[in-house]
């Protein structure tokens, strides 16, 4: 009697493919901007926060469906700018700085990424301008 046994690149391939699979959907934090906001933007923008200590976070926002012409980038921004007040707030930040630090088409889909700092009191009076005589 003859028993077929899997190659072992078949077995290679489908335990890379279940670990690829398993570390994507656990890694990924992946949101609805119209859900989570109550909103109704037609680029249906997808986020993500990503946390970066006790003083600052990321935001990327990109489209959720294709759209074109410059109104999806305005779309996605406004956006990014919610949620990065939204996440201030639960954190309980009173001032805090939006970077966008990386903007870009990839096809269809226009990717913004934002990073947001707290200004504490004192950040805050050293930018202040003097007046000096």
């Amino acid at each position: 009697m003859k028993t077929n046994h899997p190659r072992p690149a078949y077995w290679l391939l489908f335990n890379a493919a279940l670990l690829i699979l398993a570390t994507s959907c656990a890694s990924q934090k992946e949101r609805s901007f119209n859900d989570d906001f109550n909103q109704h933007l037609p680029t249906a923008p997808k986020y993500i926060v990503e946390d970066g200590g006790s003083s600052r976070f990321t935001v990327t926002v990109y489209q959720g469906i294709p759209m074109q012409g410059a109104q999806r980038a305005i779309h996605v921004k406004q956006a990014a700018s919610a949620v990065a007040q939204a996440e201030c707030k639960r954190r309980g930040w009173e001032n805090s700085n939006l970077d966008y630090i990386m903007e870009r088409d990839q096809g269809w889909m226009h990717i913004v990424k934002a990073e947001v700092t707290r200004q504490t009191p004192v950040q805050l009076q050293s930018m202040q301008p003097t007046n000096s005589p």
